[in-house]
């Protein structure tokens, strides 16, 4: 995802450069997106990282909250912060994985 920069992205090498030498245009460029796939990349990974925590806790709230209740032992109130937490967990799996097949 490197953006658009007409001035540097149609910059050429000059001609008397040797035909090995890389312009001052096209290593800045290979450089700027070099950098942006790193750290895309580190990201991704940063955020699937979080969002499984994220699942992890919001699954244990909802066993939590959804369990006492359905042996009868629970108010209404844990139900709806266990039906809550269940939702963001579900939510949360279903951003890793379209994280996973982008």
């Amino acid at each position: 995802m490197v953006p658009d920069d007409p001035p540097r992205a149609s910059a050429r090498v000059d001609a008397d450069d040797p035909p090995g030498d890389v312009g001052d245009a096209t290593y800045d460029l290979i450089y700027r997106a070099t950098r942006e796939a790193i750290w895309d990349v580190l990201g991704t990974a940063t955020l699937i990282l979080f969002y499984l925590a994220l699942t992890a806790i919001c699954l244990s709230v909802a066993v939590g909250g959804i369990g006492p209740f359905l042996r009868g032992s629970a108010s209404y109130v844990a139900l709806a912060v266990g039906l809550i937490a269940l939702v963001a967990g579900v939510f949360a799996l279903f951003r890793v994985y379209r994280l996973v097949t982008e």
